[in-house]
């Protein structure tokens, strides 16, 4: 009993410790840099980043700058309005805003793509933000309610989330717009993404499919075409055999007939001389018959 007593003790004091660090207590220096990033991200960078949401400015930026580029423009344009807000006395606490480019480059796309489903944020009233610590990082979330209506109604909300760096710059390292979307939504667009997966996985195995049949038909026509020169060269063979014999032919014709022009020459010459002719033009042989 006494066993069972102290092992219900000791579990009950490992819930509790567990219970108790579940989230740690964040020091002074990061409330404060927890305050300064979310006046960052409200003031500036949200507003910056909603620039984007016009077609055009974001395809310029995107394709006019590389990252490196795009950093330092974006830092130079934070700066500017820091410089113009404390003009007319609003004081800040930074004069400098650090930016990763690929953070901007992402936050470019996210930002136009979300517009078309969020609609134009009125920014007059300002902006409010949430923020927490994990570890190395401070990650601000900015609510936005857009123009836009759902198919109940209800006007389109989104989250600007942006992480920085939990030091002494605060550098913004990711920058996001994320759309709320209902329940049905989600299933509905993971519905649609799941049969557009399976239509391309189907489509790549049809054409697989079709290559490997029409892969199969290459030897039919390779032994076709084997054939078909097969056949030609046969065929050229045989009308060079033929070609062959009637020159052999022709040769052995004209042969013949220059033997039998002789042969009457002779012929007329030995019968002129027998009749005591002068000579042979009165003579013609008509024809050449062998004697057996």
């Amino acid at each position: 009993m006494k066993k069972i007593a102290a092992m219900l003790c000791m579990l009950t004091c490992v819930f509790g410790l567990t219970a108790c660090g579940s989230k740690e207590a964040i020091s002074d220096m990061e409330n404060k840099r927890c305050e300064t990033a979310k006046i960052m991200a409200t003031d500036f960078v949200v507003p910056f980043m909603m620039n984007f949401f016009d077609d055009s400015v974001a395809k310029q930026y995107q394709t006019d700058y590389n990252v490196h580029e795009l950093e330092a423009l974006t830092e130079n344009e934070l700066s500017y309005y820091l410089y113009f807000y404390s003009s007319y006395g609003i004081n800040y606490e930074f004069n400098a805003i650090d930016v990763d480019g690929i953070a901007i480059l992402n936050g470019i796309t996210s930002f136009n793509s979300t517009y078309k489903s969020l609609g134009e944020v009125d920014a007059t009233n300002g902006l409010t933000a949430k923020s927490e610590v994990s570890g190395d990082k401070i990650i601000v979330t900015v609510p936005l309610t857009g123009t836009l209506t759902d198919k109940k109604g209800n006007l389109r909300t989104a989250e600007a989330e942006l992480i920085f760096s939990n030091d002494i710059f605060l550098k913004v390292e990711s920058c996001t717009l994320n759309l709320n979307q209902s329940i049905g939504e989600l299933m509905g667009k993971a519905a649609m993404d799941t049969v557009m997966g399976m239509g391309t996985v189907f489509a790549v195995l049809i054409l697989i499919s079709l290559i490997i049949w029409a892969m199969g038909g290459i030897p039919k026509l390779q032994e076709k075409l084997k054939k078909k020169n097969k056949d030609e060269v046969q065929k050229l063979k045989e009308d060079a055999v033929d070609n062959t014999i009637a020159q052999i032919i022709e040769k052995e014709e004209r042969v013949g007939t220059t033997e039998d022009l002789e042969l009457a020459a002779v012929i007329a010459a030995a019968v002129a001389a027998y009749e005591g002719a002068a000579g042979a033009d009165g003579f013609v042989v008509r024809s050449i018959r062998k004697r057996r």
